[in-house]
């Protein structure tokens, strides 16, 4: 419902490139002392995938990032990316040239830092490899063994890689690849903690609901990894007009309603538990962190919420609720990240990605998110919502009669609301909610949620004052 924030500051970053092997460095002699090759960066989402299109198009290396160094640097200092060249055989850019780390000396380099950095990363990689940390993807050496895992599971299908591939996120734990083929693409992911869930999540869905997700191939459970077919068709923000956005809420309505029954398994296998009930323990804690939060607002604008006013909101929660849960909707799948980005249009249905945020809990929540992801792109009161709400909502009508779905979706905003803040770690975490920006972005949900709770009021529906 609302976004992360981004830094767009851009910044220097110095590139400790292994070669294939581990045992050579792509440094830039000059003056007769080594520099090692620079990128300069914005602060992106897709950082891995600005990282290695830079090393593709200004030193034409394949590689795949392994970890950013740890540094005691100032912020305004160069920092330091670890990575790995794909090619068997590395070739350079003149200029360049690739180097033995045992030969090279501290002497030789222009800045002796770059030969600490090194010597550092050179110690990092070899911990992960003995297994002194972990994180299977800072070893040297794992898009080898990935690449001959994918080929040999693509094989059965009748496909082979083309070579070609794109690395858009990374981390010691964490990667998502996608790897070209002579057919269909398929994507590698692969997910550390705080999003270990999305593992079992995702193959438990794969099994329960292949109609409405991207089929997986195969599973690595030691990199709690897996592989799967590319989705046709276009992401939904790719299309044009409201048509596209009607046909996915139908296709939401059906899934949730194949989950219908298996709450309980879900809940097993990793999804968040939001039913009524669990949602109603955490409205007096998340408040009572809430007003904490507002305590420590040093900005005059927008005004703080005062512990009064969160008081009423606590029991305008409650009410909606219980409001809610008297609708006596069943208890179906969830998506808390449900969003233009992850949804796959084409002509024999919609597909759904990206389920690390899945949980279980009154339908309408989930639709309440796509509703404001609507908004943004054709406006408010836009024509085609009427279209859109009546085509989530058709579906269920062989289930609910239609005064309950008239106040679920009159309900549903402030709940949503609330399960959105409430469903997920960031407010019980007390060194994560230190950072300014955690506690603005908290700040800005209660605030969102006590908008929803005064529209809630002036439409007349069930809502303490």
């Amino acid at each position: 419902m609302m976004d992360t924030v981004q830094s767009t500051e851009a910044k220097l970053y110095r590139i400790i490139l292994f070669g294939s092997h581990g045992a050579e460095l792509l440094v830039l002699p000059k003056n007769g002392r080594l520099h090692l090759p620079t990128v300069q960066m914005p602060g992106h989402q897709r950082f891995a995938q600005d990282l290695t299109s830079s090393l593709r198009f200004d030193w034409l290396q394949e590689t795949v990032r392994l970890f950013s160094l740890d540094s005691d640097q100032r912020e305004s200092e160069c920092r330091y990316e670890v990575m790995q060249s794909c090619a068997l055989r590395p070739s350079h850019t003149p200029g360049s040239c690739w180097a033995s780390i045992a030969s090279a000396a501290e002497s030789d380099f222009e800045d002796t830092a770059d030969h600490t950095a090194i010597a550092k990363a050179n110690a990092e990689c070899q911990a992960y490899a003995v297994g002194r940390k972990y994180g299977p993807f800072a070893r040297l050496g794992w898009f080898f063994e990935l690449t001959d895992w994918i080929r040999d599971e693509i094989r059965r299908l009748g496909l082979s890689l083309s070579g070609r591939f794109s690395q858009l996120n990374a981390s010691p734990t964490f990667n998502l690849i996608r790897f070209e083929t002579d057919g269909p693409a398929v994507w590698f992911k692969a997910v550390g903690a705080p999003n270990q869930r999305e593992y079992p999540l995702t193959l438990a869905l794969g099994r329960l609901f292949c109609r409405f997700v991207p089929e997986v191939i195969a599973a690595r459970p030691e990199w709690n990894g897996w592989l799967a077919k590319e989705a046709e068709g276009s992401l939904l923000h790719e299309c044009c007009g409201p048509a596209s956005w009607k046909s996915a809420a139908r296709d939401l309505a059906e899934l949730q309603i194949h989950s219908l029954g298996r709450s309980l398994h879900l809940v097993e296998v990793g999804a968040r538990d939001l039913r009524a009930h669990a949602l109603s323990d955490r409205v007096e804690p998340f408040f009572q962190a809430a007003g904490e939060l507002m305590d420590r607002q040093t900005k005059t604008s927008p005004p703080a919420i005062s512990r009064k006013e969160l008081g009423s909101l606590t029991a305008r929660v409650h009410y909606a609720l219980d409001g809610l849960e008297e609708t006596d909707f069943p208890v179906a799948l969830g998506h808390l990240d449900i969003n233009p980005g992850n949804i796959v249009c084409s002509s024999v249905g919609s597909l759904f990605l990206d389920w690390a945020e899945a949980f279980v809990g009154h339908p309408f929540l989930t639709f309440q998110y796509l509703l404001e992801h609507f908004r943004r792109a054709f406006g408010q009161d836009h024509p085609g919502e009427t279209g859109l709400t009546d085509s989530y909502t058709a579906p269920w009508r062989s289930f609910v009669s239609p005064t309950p779905i008239r106040s679920a979706l009159g309900l549903a905003p402030l709940v949503a609301a609330f399960a959105y803040a409430a469903g997920n770690d960031l407010w019980t975490d007390s060194r994560r909610i230190q950072d300014n920006r955690a506690a603005g972005y908290l700040r800005a949900l209660t605030r969102r949620m006590d908008r929803d709770a005064r529209a809630l009021l002036e439409r007349s529906l069930p809502c303490p004052s």
